[in-house]
């Protein structure tokens, strides 16, 4: 790389015993500046960036030229660095500003004990301009060598690109990071956007697959993410037909890009319910093909704590008829009290299911005129039906049912 150059001549005339102030302060500013920037709670990159920052300064005013041979390729460094994480340079300027507001607030406390005239003010004013300018160059010289577009690297930044996006809640103003963010990566920002989520079919064996199509993908997780950009268009969430052999996949909602973090959660509760047998794994998993699903089991604790007083009526029977009943009752209310397609659904003939009704008539009596109640008692089975792996038992006193066989008979 080439040198990048730094007038020194301000910091040369510099009082030596300035410096002494500075060090000795350093701690304190770096403390004030952090409490202001991150609220007393800073992040480790935060501090190392305000501590560097206020040190290279005094270095400088020490020791003017033999300093700065040794910063400027710590900052080329730190250039690369931004580069191979997908970040930009402008966190480097934005801290420099930063920084110089901490000194400026140091000196100015101890301008009278220095009795520092205004020369020397001024050329503190210039020794600064020139750290930042300098600092700025070589952090752009380092990121730019680092960062020319190769596949490797666009990879890197649409991973970062996508955590940035995934990471967004309701109310930021990142419009403007998000669009440096995405020209770096080289990524159109589309109108919408679907986020996937992939689980590995064996444990063992997680390749990674190119796609295409200008998708976000993160393979560095054991869950991996996608974005679609703009789903619903040509092509669609069929991109991701590619993995469908080695990954479970499972597609979010539809949603505008810097909603993206809302795809994401609901694709991995509806993940989340693939992985107990409740929502099949076959093909693409869509999220909007199981909302009703996902609400219910949105809300499982409170079906829970429902269940016993709503399905009490079975409370005393014995397990086998219990089952029975149970099972025709979810089929009726999933058709409407229609018996010959409840019977069809349970290979049954309708006649059995009418026997079947009339018991659960007598059993919960009006509440299978109320259509609330019915939909309650429905969310409520549904969460429970029979054979679905980690489902809770259908009653509260029963043991957890099975799956129940075809039968011609009551």
């Amino acid at each position: 790389m080439t040198e990048i150059p730094l007038d020194v001549s301000s910091f040369e005339a510099l009082p030596s015993r300035l410096v002494l102030h500075l060090r000795a302060d350093l701690d304190r500013m770096a403390a004030d500046l952090l409490r202001e920037l991150e609220g007393g709670v800073p992040s480790e990159r935060l501090r190392e960036r305000v501590m560097s920052g206020l040190a290279h300064f005094a270095d400088l005013v020490e020791e003017p030229r033999g300093a700065w041979s040794r910063l400027a390729p710590w900052y080329q460094d730190l250039g690369r660095r931004l580069a191979r994480e997908g970040r930009g340079p402008e966190e480097v300027h934005q801290g420099l500003r930063q920084t110089g507001r901490a000194v400026w607030r140091s000196v100015k406390g101890v301008l009278e004990t220095l009795d520092i005239d205004r020369a020397t003010i001024g050329r503190l004013a210039e020794a600064q301009f020139s750290y930042m300018d300098a600092v700025a160059a070589a952090v752009r010289q380092g990121y730019e060598a680092e960062g020319e577009a190769t596949p490797e690297v666009l990879e890197r930044r649409r991973a970062a690109l996508l955590s940035r996006l995934l990471a967004l809640e309701p109310g930021d103003s990142a419009e403007a990071a998000i669009a440096e963010a995405a020209g770096r990566a080289r990524w159109p920002v589309p109108a919408t956007a679907a986020v996937a989520v992939l689980a590995p079919r064996d444990p063992r064996h997680q390749p990674a697959r190119p796609l295409s199509g200008g998708v976000l993908v993160d393979w560095g997780r054991a869950r991996p993410r996608v974005l679609l950009p703009d789903p619903d268009g040509p092509g669609g969430a069929r991109l991701l037909e590619p993995l469908l052999r080695d990954w479970i996949v499972v597609v979010g909602l539809t949603v505008p890009v810097r909603a993206a973090a809302d795809s994401h959660r609901w694709a991995q509760q509806t993940l989340l319910l693939v992985e107990r047998g409740v929502v099949p794994r076959d093909g693409l998993v869509r999220c909007a093909d199981h909302v009703p699903t996902l609400v219910m089991f949105g809300a499982e604790n409170l079906l829970d704590t429902m269940a016993p007083t709503r399905l009490a009526p079975l409370e005393g029977l014995p397990p086998v008829q219990r089952e029975r009943l149970t099972e025709t009752l979810l089929s009726l209310l999933a058709h409407n009290f229609n018996a010959t397609e409840a019977g069809r659904r349970m290979h049954v003939h309708p006649q059995t299911v009418r026997y079947r009704f009339r018991q659960l008539e007598k059993l919960f009596g009006a509440d299978l005129a109320d259509p609330q109640r019915c939909l309650e008692i429905e969310m409520i089975l549904r969460t429970r039906r029979p054979g679905a792996p980690g489902r809770r038992p259908a009653l509260s006193g029963g043991a957890a049912a099975t799956t129940p066989r075809p039968d011609s008979g009551p």
